[in-house]
């Protein structure tokens, strides 16, 4: 049975509740309780939804896809478990500066602020932690299935005869990544898997940001970070969609210039040098989790 629900005044874009020990989004609070998703405990069954694992995901977190009914309709969320997150993880979550003190609540508090900023990105729907002596021994966040495919699925569709298609995505994410640095975060995760398309011609947000747990925001620190963000996104973009051409006509749009100056080459030297550190860094990594593959090539 559904607990007494207190309302909560806030500044965000949507009002939450308390749905027994979670915090919701209070317009989402039926499809929880309709699914039996109503406590943190229920988050934590191990027969809810279907778990997502891929090769180097830490063992103390789980990413979880489900798909709920309610009066009729079908909806897919997305469900990040965390356990006992270990000491780096617990100094990164000291370091974003949001006194939140769960790796879920991190994540909850990221997407309602850049929500707030006008910046289009995963929807929230609840989240829920338990603390000992004020350390995180657990915690989960549900948020809505983001319309579309990433861009990274995309490109390994799209061919030169979607020339026309590709540029004007190609302006749309310049225009969110602006945004988000304009507002001083950074992402710290800015590969085309991380960002949303929706090709719908309805909707008002055709690009939209996800996995948002990294994000900081530091405006002293946005010089450092955003060429680190700018050479990840340059590191995914396939060499066969996008041109040196491309890539710079990208960057102005980002810039909002008409021209490169003296300024914008120093730019474009310091990403081209941190892309090719990422593609390093990557090859070793890759060679880690496939050695056989490795040697192979």
């Amino acid at each position: 049975m559904m607990s007494q629900v207190n309302a909560k005044a806030t500044s965000a874009a949507e009002a939450t509740e308390s749905l027994n020990d979670l915090t919701v989004v209070a317009a989402r609070a039926p499809w929880l309780v309709a699914n039996g998703l109503d406590t943190l405990d229920r988050l934590f069954e191990p027969s809810t939804g279907e778990c997502l694992g891929k090769p180097g995901l830490n063992t103390w977190r789980e990413r979880i896809r489900l798909t709920i009914q309610h009066d009729g309709d079908e909806q897919k969320l997305y469900l990040k478990r965390y356990r006992d997150p270990p000491a780096a993880a617990r100094r990164e979550l000291r370091r974003t500066g949001t006194g939140t003190r769960s790796l879920a609540a991190l994540e909850w508090t990221r997407m309602r602020q850049l929500a707030q900023d006008g910046i289009a990105c995963v929807e929230p729907v609840a989240f829920g932690e338990e603390l000992v002596g004020g350390r995180e021994r657990r915690s989960a966040i549900l948020a809505k299935a983001v319309p579309g495919r990433s861009l990274e699925s995309c490109a390994g569709d799209w061919t030169h005869t979607d020339r026309d298609r590709i540029r004007s995505v190609g302006r749309q994410v310049a225009t969110i990544v602006a945004k988000l640095h304009g507002q001083g975060y950074i992402h710290r995760d800015l590969y085309l898997s991380h960002l949303f398309y929706d090709p719908s011609p309805d909707t008002a947000d055709p690009v939209r940001l996800i996995d948002l747990q990294r994000i900081l925001r530091n405006p002293r620190l946005i010089g450092r970070w955003v060429v680190k963000d700018l050479a990840s996104l340059n590191y995914s973009v396939p060499a066969h969609l996008y041109s040196t051409a491309d890539r710079l006509r990208w960057l102005k749009w980002y810039l909002d210039a008409s021209k490169l100056d003296r300024s914008m080459k120093r730019l474009i030297h310091r990403i081209v040098g941190k892309t090719r550190r990422i593609a390093r860094h990557d090859r070793r990594r890759l060679a880690r989790f496939n050695p056989a593959g490795a040697d192979a090539s």
